[in-house]
């Protein structure tokens, strides 16, 4: 029986360790957040051409507005295409910087509380073998070993 919660502890350890490299991964890499209401999600603004070309993109990769100043125009369609396209990057970088910040923060908060779990299930565990060792030890005096003590048994 003993072995049993030696066993029981092992795997509580090995459950937590893979949990911890799970979390580890996720830091290292940008979450994906799903799509929810337009007011939660996170919004970038991104700038070309000293600010006359604007991109705003939401959590998603989804393109929310591009703002053009019309005196571009006289610049010919092909320059105000690569300004559109340098601003909507801009933009894209900036959220995805935002994204990864949060996500980061988010797994970084739950891998404290994972390691507070950690340390307390395996206190818990080692109280647990306490007393099956107690019990163990008393089953094998015998039912006449507390009368022996000057305990009732």
């Amino acid at each position: 029986m003993t072995n049993d919660s030696f066993s029981a502890a092992a795997s509580l350890d090995e459950l937590l360790t893979r949990t911890q490299q799970a979390l580890s991964a996720m830091r290292s890499r940008a979450a994906e957040h799903p799509d929810g209401d337009p007011g939660e999600l996170l919004r970038a603004e991104g700038a070309a051409a000293d600010g006359r070309v604007r991109a705003v993109v939401v959590q998603g990769g989804r393109l929310e507005s591009v703002t053009v100043d019309p005196e571009l125009a006289g610049d010919g369609m092909e320059a105000v295409c690569g300004q559109v396209v340098l601003a909507v990057n801009a933009a894209l970088a900036a959220l995805d910087a935002q994204v990864s910040a949060s996500a980061r923060a988010d797994v970084d908060a739950l891998a404290v509380r994972l390691g507070g779990i950690e340390e307390q299930s395996v206190r818990q565990m080692e109280l647990f073998s306490r007393a099956v060792d107690d019990v163990m030890a008393r089953l094998s005096r015998g039912p006449d070993a507390g009368a022996r003590a000057g305990r009732p048994s």
